[in-house]
């Protein structure tokens, strides 16, 4: 790449107004992240040729990569009238509605894309994430579906129509959704976590508690899990799992205060009067954290003093 950028800044001194060098030159310069140089060579070929849809396609590109999102609308909004067909300004003007939490805007044009490419895998799953977001599951889970079809290994797209066969009471699928989603990226926490959820709300503490570990282990800051899997070890009385848990997560997030409170609870059920009072200690001076009612905690450590 260090190269071919070095080749065409030569062919640039040669020539100063080839266009189309300078077109390659600005595009390479935004695949190595040098948007803001790209983008003023950019706008300097819109000067030039400014009903060309690729400069402005380029340009909406750059924008939505600097996540000026409204600017990147326009650009592409002016691309696609100089090139109406064009599938990929269609989709990218799509996708940045989506960034602004537009959906009305962007499933036609996902739609749009779908009339000139029927096997177009991301505005499949593009149209499954609006539909799961405006609640009509049964579009979600038409389109998630096709998106699978098309594309088997997007794991995004299971973890996706696993939620939304969830959301419908399909329990047994949500569960084969999210097992097949670690099966396509083990890494996926979010998977394991709302299996978590799932099989809690079985009643199956016990799986529930494999799949926090697994939550933890593939993302050690998730600190709702952490919280949830405490709680449950102290619901079993598995006070030394729960203390050991709760002694690393307060070392790597001191400013939670919620952790602190909740290894004073095991302290508490541990009848260890002394790290109880410290914890709930702790837990006031980190009062702007706490999730509950602070006094409740500052009463509850009057009665034990």
């Amino acid at each position: 790449m260090e190269n071919e950028i070095k080749l065409l800044q030569e062919k640039l001194k040669e020539n100063p107004n080839d266009l189309e060098t300078l077109e390659a030159y600005a595009i390479m310069l935004s695949d190595i992240g040098e948007n803001e140089e790209a983008l003023k060579h950019f706008k300097f070929l819109k000067n030039k040729m400014p009903y060309s849809p690729k400069v402005l396609y380029n340009i909406g590109i750059i924008l939505e990569k600097l996540k000026y999102y409204d600017d990147a609308i326009s650009a592409y909004t002016q691309a696609l009238s100089y090139s109406p067909d064009d599938t990929d300004i269609i989709f990218n003007l799509a996708y940045s509605y989506v960034c602004v939490k537009e959906y009305d805007e962007a499933e036609p044009l996902f739609l749009k894309v779908l009339e000139i490419d029927k096997d177009d895998q991301n505005s499949y799953f593009h149209l499954g994430e609006i539909y799961s977001k405006n609640k009509n599951h049964e579009k979600a889970i038409k389109y998630l579906s096709k998106a699978i079809e098309l594309n088997p290994q997007d794991a995004i797209a299971r973890f996706y129509l696993s939620y939304e066969y969830k959301q419908i009471g399909e329990i047994d699928k949500a569960i084969e959704g999210y097992n097949s989603v670690i099966e396509c990226n083990p890494d996926y926490s979010w998977a394991y976590y709302n299996l978590a959820n799932i099989y809690l709300e079985k009643g199956d503490e016990d799986k529930a508690i494999e799949y926090l570990n697994a939550t933890i282990k593939t993302n050690p800051q998730d600190i709702g899990a952490i919280k949830l899997l405490a709680k449950l070890y102290s619901k079993s009385k598995k006070f030394a799992l729960a203390e050991k848990l709760l002694k690393q997560a307060t070392q790597d997030f001191p400013m939670e205060a919620d952790l602190f409170y909740l290894t004073a609870q095991i302290y508490k059920c541990l009848k260890s009067k002394i790290n109880y009072s410290k914890y709930l200690k702790y837990t006031i001076n980190k009062e702007a954290t706490f999730s509950g009612d602070i006094q409740e905690v500052k009463d509850e450590l009057k009665e034990i003093q």
